[in-house]
């Protein structure tokens, strides 16, 4: 297949930062699944690009212009490793007799000409190097802003579908909810039972309320977006599996089920990263009355979602808003837990509608 056009080379970009349209972005998917020499190219964006993930950065600051003069004045004044061994490199072609002329007379025709490709090379990287310096943690941290943007936009499009919904049936979520006893963590599990929490939203991919693209995190690097045809959408009971759903929900049960006088309780968040090691595949369900038992230790206790490197997560408020929030304690009431609960088998449910419980 011929060379990528520069539409297609920057559809896979925006695939990769996942900060285009969202049209675009499914558009380089397809494109990579189905093109040899998009998908090497993706290949080497991965390979090229994966270490800027390993970077620690802070948050972009208001004086980066300034911080950036700075640090080029800096570089100018004061030798940096990289220079130095682009000096001593340098140097050391100069000094190889390979390279010297035979005569001093010709070294004076010929010098500028013999060298400057050399210099121009080493100039070149040198520069590069500094560009590095100054870029690569920028550009960690624009990827990681523009993730949590796309999910904000995620989480609000699916407030505006609980809304929908609950405005359609006299103010409740829905008639779906986990019974005490039962477990609330198979995600996937498509039998009669209630044994899920996220069927009452996947019952809003179901009826058309909203797409279920929608509920993958770009941060969830094992999610998958939901892409079935309306039939075959109609005969699941929930979603296929974990890796289609990155994000965490008010646990649903008879004392909760209603949007009323909360409006700045938290209904969804990124994944709970106390239950993020549950099972992905249904087919082992059958083998397991329940996950491994959980029992909360200090680590456990501060830890934040995956989603965007345990910085915090995206927050989706009862009256639609929502917000970037670096901890899990919210209104004295931490979202990942039950209150006075210190060990999990998956059956539990918050003891009063004030307690929030964001799973699985």
């Amino acid at each position: 297949m011929g060379h990528l056009s520069q539409e297609e080379q920057q559809l896979i970009l925006d695939f990769y930062f996942r900060c285009g349209d969202e049209s675009n972005i499914l558009r380089g998917r397809d494109l990579i699944a189905s093109n040899p020499e998009a998908a090497r190219l993706y290949d080497g964006l991965v390979e090229t690009l994966s270490g800027l993930d390993s970077l620690k950065y802070e948050p972009c600051p208001e004086n980066l212009v300034e911080l950036t003069v700075a640090r080029l004045k800096h570089a100018a004044a004061v030798p940096v490793s990289g220079s130095s061994q682009l000096k001593a490199l340098l140097k050391e072609q100069q000094d190889n007799p390979e390279y010297l002329p035979a005569s001093q007379s010709s070294l004076k025709v010929k010098n500028g000409s013999r060298w400057r490709p050399v210099v121009e090379i080493l100039a070149t990287a040198a520069a590069i190097v500094l560009a590095a310096g100054i870029l690569f943690p920028s550009l960690g941290a624009m990827r990681e802003r523009s993730r949590q943007i796309a999910c904000a936009k995620n989480l609000g499009q699916i407030g505006q579908a609980l809304s929908a919904f609950a405005a359609e049936h006299n103010g409740r979520l829905s008639e779906i909810k986990v019974q005490s006893g039962s477990p609330w963590w198979k995600v996937g599990y498509q039998g009669p039972e209630i044994h899920s929490n996220t069927r009452y939203v996947w019952q809003l991919v179901k009826e058309g309320y909203v797409d279920g693209a929608v509920f993958v995190c770009g941060g969830h690097l094992e999610g998958r977006p939901v892409r079935f045809d309306a039939a075959t959408m109609t005969e699941l009971n929930d979603f296929p599996s974990r890796r289609h759903v990155s994000y965490s929900f008010m646990l649903l049960c008879d004392k909760n089920d209603k949007l009323i006088d909360r409006s700045r309780k938290i209904i969804v968040a990124d994944m709970n990263p106390i239950f993020q090691q549950i099972p992905f595949q249904p087919s082992i369900y059958q083998q397991l009355n329940e996950f491994e038992r959980v029992q909360l230790n200090e680590q456990l206790r501060q830890m934040l979602s995956p989603n965007h490197r345990r910085k915090g997560q995206n927050s989706l408020f009862c009256d639609g808003s929502v917000e970037f929030i670096q901890t899990r304690v919210y209104n004295n009431d931490d979202i990942f837990t039950i209150q006075g609960v210190d060990t999990y088998t998956g059956k539990e449910t918050p003891f009063n509608p004030d307690d929030i419980f964001l799973v699985p």
